[in-house]
């Protein structure tokens, strides 16, 4: 296999990774960057990410690496 190839695929496979994972901890992800920025006295009312932000990233990931591996496939055969 060519390295290229391999780079290809584990990146694929990290995306593939990290898209599921921001997709299912959204929720405390949101929070508890909302909660630490919210721990500072001077910026008590700022606000965090939604949690709509980490499934849009997610599902780009999960795109990403579904593209690459569709890719890789449709070019073996």
């Amino acid at each position: 296999m060519e390295p290229g190839l391999i780079f290809a695929l584990a990146w694929a496979v990290l995306a593939l990774v990290a898209g599921v994972a921001l997709i299912v901890r959204r929720r405390w992800l949101a929070e508890t960057i909302t909660a630490e920025r919210q721990s500072n006295v001077a910026r008590a009312g700022a606000r965090g990410p939604s949690s709509n932000v980490f499934l849009i990233v997610g599902l780009v990931f999960v795109a990403m690496g579904l593209f690459i591996l569709v890719w890789w496939a449709s070019a073996a055969f």
